[in-house]
């Protein structure tokens, strides 16, 4: 039926599978009494099986290319020990804005009489060993196997469309992934900005490192809760105070606070893309000015040998002029560096399963708000 796929055709349809699964999976699980044992595996599967290794070799095998390809194209580079820390920082952050988004739609949705499904009996017992189970099911896989699926395979897979619109629909169905009205809302925001991240970074690692850090300090929080340790109120508490304080007060309160989280996360981004792609466009245009320099200097090689500038890295732009009796080369970088423009115009066969996606994904949520299903 489609002898000529495009990209964006094999993308969606990969997840395609990975969301029909997954949906299935979580009827299974809401329909029957599943213990705590089964839970962990069937999370197992739907984190190791849909949303990594589906990705990664359903989607190598539709487009008929090595591994190394598409794990290079999903954008595995390598980034060092400060951006590591930097996003770490930056998943803190990011857990701190989930609150705020997450408690003001949680509002938007009580007033249309949506109880939310907050567990009414508190844990008995959360020993340490079972935090460091929760930590690798609801921290550690969805930090990796999340990011393969939507930072890895979607981003990248719709970066022909353009950036924006790649952010857009890898953001909007990272929020319909998780089936759930609650998170959709936060989760999309988020999902945005990991795009950006990706994009901005070129890499797939710090994002996973956020997407790990958000998780892991609301798995450590909910232990520290369960065993009455100081840490776990201390944020709830810090709330309260604010609300507390009178509803003027506390509106600007919340508003300085928001303030300041979001320029630090601005700063703390921006030091991220000069500690990851600036630093590799810098190596870029020190080996190829190297490279000139040695053709200079063998008078003898030839002009077949000598690689225009711009053939190095598409981001990188050189220029040469002369002053006096010097040659100057001007290094500079494309001012369209984190956006692209649509380069490739989908038809309705590549975008076929993209609007089942959004179809499925739209009806479930759309239940767990009427129905509080799943």
């Amino acid at each position: 039926m489609f002898k000529k796929r495009s990209e964006i055709f094999d993308t969606n349809f990969v997840y395609f599978i990975i969301l029909s699964f997954f949906v299935i999976i979580r009827i299974i699980a809401s329909t029957f009494v599943i213990n705590t044992a089964l839970s962990y595996v069937l999370n197992s599967v739907i984190q190791l099986g849909l949303m990594l290794l589906i990705p990664l070799f359903l989607f190598t095998y539709l487009r008929k290319q090595k591994i190394s390809t598409t794990i290079k194209q999903y954008g595995f580079n390598k980034i060092n020990i400060k951006s590591v820390l930097l996003s770490l920082l930056i998943g803190i952050l990011v857990y701190l804005i989930t609150i705020f988004i997450s408690t003001f739609f949680s509002f938007i949705l009580s007033i249309f009489g949506y109880e939310g499904s907050s567990s009414s009996g508190a844990v008995s017992s959360y020993p340490i060993w079972l935090l460091f189970v929760e930590l690798i099911m609801t921290a550690v896989l969805p930090g990796i196997c999340e990011e393969v699926a939507h930072r890895g395979m979607l981003l990248n897979g719709y970066k022909s469309m353009g950036t924006k619109k790649a952010i857009l629909f890898s953001g909007l169905f990272f929020g319909l992934m998780h089936l759930n009205i609650e998170q959709f809302f936060y989760a999309t925001i988020i999902g945005f900005f990991f795009g950006f991240v990706a994009i901005i970074t070129d890499s797939i690692f710090p994002t996973m490192i956020m997407h790990f850090t958000n998780n892991a300090i609301s798995t450590f929080l909910g232990f520290a809760v369960a065993n009455k340790m100081p840490i776990g109120s201390a944020i709830s508490s810090f709330f309260e105070k604010i609300i507390s304080s009178g509803p003027i007060l506390a509106i600007l309160m919340l508003f300085l606070v928001i303030g300041i989280i979001l320029f630090l996360l601005f700063f703390l981004t921006m030091l991220l893309f000069k500690e990851t792609r600036l630093k590799r466009l810098t190596a870029v245009a020190d080996k190829i000015l190297k490279h000139q320099l040695r053709n200079e200097i063998m008078n003898g090689i030839d002009e077949a040998e000598k690689k225009p500038f711009n053939d190095f890295d598409e981001d990188v732009i050189f220029s040469q002029q002369m002053l006096g009796n010097k040659r100057v080369v001007n290094v500079n970088f494309k001012k369209d560096l984190f956006y692209t423009k649509q380069i490739y115009k989908p038809t309705f066969k590549d975008n076929i399963f993209m609007y089942v996606n959004l179809f499925l994904g739209i009806i479930v949520t759309l239940f767990t708000f009427i129905w509080g299903v799943l």
